[in-house]
């Protein structure tokens, strides 16, 4: 008797596979190394406001990257999240990061931004380019970081 294999079992093995292969992330689940086009820090980074989620990659010896939002100002180019979260943990621990916006990839030094006028300024950014608004309890379990070239 021959077994014949579903269709939808190959399906499923077949993007498993990919799953456990993929180096990016995938919405919410954390990935690792970022491909890309390595490019020179902009001076301006206004064009990441016309981008909603770009990648960002942490721990330069052993990477894990995510999909964040990304704020540009005057004041420059901010990303923020959860205090307790493993990505604001390892910029916290080592500011190294690359940052990918439509598949090019930016050397970037990540650095707290606790300075009210960083955080204002992010804030009023956010709340135009997401139409979000932090809530002060949002803002006590949270962290921003300035990226600025290395």
């Amino acid at each position: 008797m021959t077994r014949r294999i579903s269709p939808s079992l190959v399906l499923t093995l077949a993007l498993a596979a990919a799953f456990v292969l993929a180096c990016d992330p995938i919405v919410m689940i954390p990935g690792g190394e970022l491909a890309g086009e390595l490019q020179p820090a902009p001076e301006n980074w206004a064009f990441t406001n016309e981008v909603d989620t770009v990648q960002l990659e942490t721990n330069p010896d052993d990477p894990y990257s995510v999909n964040i939002w990304c704020v540009a100002t005057e004041r420059g180019l901010y990303v923020a999240g959860s205090k307790t979260s493993q990505w604001t943990e390892n910029v916290s621990a080592d500011g190294r990061v690359r940052l990918r916006v439509d598949g090019k990839l930016y050397e970037l030094m990540g650095t707290e931004a606790s300075a009210d006028a960083d955080v204002e300024a992010f804030v009023a950014a956010a709340g135009v380019k997401y139409d979000f608004e932090m809530e002060p309890d949002q803002r006590e379990a949270s962290i921003l970081f300035r990226l600025d070239p290395r």
